[in-house]
């Protein structure tokens, strides 16, 4: 039986939608292409964790397949996921210089 069960959040929480959001955020012609991908990824990354930490413990975002995993029978309230996403994005570009240094010193 399953433990786990998943919901559908379309295509503003897919990977493709989030990372043309960061490319066009950090898209000034100053990083290369290996740069600019290793940290639209680290951006990524920090933008899932991010809005992780404001659902419900057990609840995750995949953001591979654009779905919600929780566990079966969960009924936690959630709230705006939209806005929790705003938040999430707020959060990672409050970060942005310490993920971008980070980057660019892994990649040196």
């Amino acid at each position: 039986m399953p433990t786990t069960t998943s919901y559908s959040l379309g295509y503003k929480f897919s990977r493709d939608y989030v990372a043309d959001g960061w490319y066009n955020t950090i898209n000034n012609g100053e990083l290369t292409s290996e740069q600019e991908s290793a940290l639209v990824d680290a951006l990524i990354d920090a933008e899932v964790d991010a809005f992780e930490a404001l659902l419900p413990e057990s609840h995750y975002w995949l953001i591979d397949t654009s779905e919600l995993q929780y566990p079966v029978g969960d009924a936690a309230v959630l709230g705006d996921l939209d806005a929790l996403l705003k938040q999430a994005v707020e959060t990672v570009m409050n970060r942005l210089p310490e993920i971008e240094a980070r980057v660019l010193a892994g990649l040196a």
